[in-house]
């Protein structure tokens, strides 16, 4: 996940062989300077869940309606865990995935994205820095995050769409943190970020798994997953979206003389990154 929570997603995708054809991207970026303090407080939030332990509290608010959240960081298994306080009684305890990361997060997030940094308001008690990050095209969402002053950790969120509308957010009603985490701790998963492999412009493929026919694109903050099985005899071509918050899911039917695809994508991605990934998927030879 490339936000603070995850989404929980079961689907199962029967499909023969998936071809994604990537663009070809430049060589190996170089570590980039953290120069501006709002480059510096992207950094600070990117890496605040591998420093301290911490449970607390929060709102999930989106359009179609609101949540309660009980979150804790880490649990001994590992990752965390959440549960959901207001949809059933005695809410089962979730897993909450240990973040992806990986060395190249910030600078290519900095070639995407540009950051300022703003005096915030109060959260959870706590004192915040508002950080903004605008996209630099129109494939990726704007984003509005509170920042705890003393740990980094993200206090709030805020997702807009292309029109500034807003499609969803989190806040923090309370938290409290443990013990700093000690190295090594909480061993953070690392993304397979392959440079050479950008599906649509700045989305790297970190997932790909052909049999199953998926494959999962992030631009280091958004992810999208990309499903694809037989489209059913007699199905007509087309497509249709549904945006639930910030979650798109959009389909498209691709009519061919061996069966045609069924092409889904699921991600906090605009309408146009979703058929740009639409696009990518080529049927294998003989079914198109």
């Amino acid at each position: 996940m490339s936000r603070s929570l995850p989404k929980i997603l079961a689907l199962s995708v029967v499909c023969g062989a998936l071809i994604v054809r990537p663009i070809l991207a430049s060589a190996e970026t170089p570590l980039c300077e953290l120069a501006s303090p709002a480059e510096q407080a992207l950094g600070r939030v990117l890496a605040s869940p591998a420093d301290f332990s911490f449970e607390g509290t929060l709102l999930l608010e989106r359009a179609e309606g609101r949540e309660f959240l009980a979150v804790k960081w880490p649990e001994p298994a590992g990752g965390g865990s959440l549960r959901r306080m207001n949809t059933v009684a005695d809410p089962v305890v979730e897993p909450w995935p240990t973040p992806a990361a990986s060395p190249r997060r910030i600078c290519d997030l900095l070639r995407l994205y540009s950051p300022s940094l703003d005096k915030g308001r109060i959260i959870a008690g706590r004192e915040t820095d508002r950080l903004t990050l605008r996209p630099r095209d129109s494939l990726r969402l704007p984003h509005r995050i509170n920042i705890d002053k003393d740990t980094g950790m993200a206090l709030a969120m805020a997702t807009a769409g292309p029109d500034g509308q807003m499609l969803e957010r989190y806040e923090y009603a309370e938290i409290r943190y443990g013990p700093r985490l000690a190295a090594n701790n909480e061993p953070t998963a690392t993304t397979r970020h392959d440079p050479e492999r950008v599906v649509v412009p700045g989305f790297f493929l970190i997932l790909e798994e052909p049999d199953g026919g998926v494959f999962v694109v992030s631009d280091g903050l958004a992810t999208a997953s990309v499903f694809v099985e037989p489209l059913p005899l007699g199905a007509p071509g087309g497509e249709g979206a549904v945006i639930q918050g910030a979650t798109l899911t959009y389909t498209r039917g691709v009519p061919g003389s061996g069966g045609g695809l069924l092409i889904s994508v699921l991600g906090e991605v605009p309408l146009v990154t979703a058929r740009l990934l639409a696009d990518a998927v080529r049927a294998p030879k003989g079914a198109e």
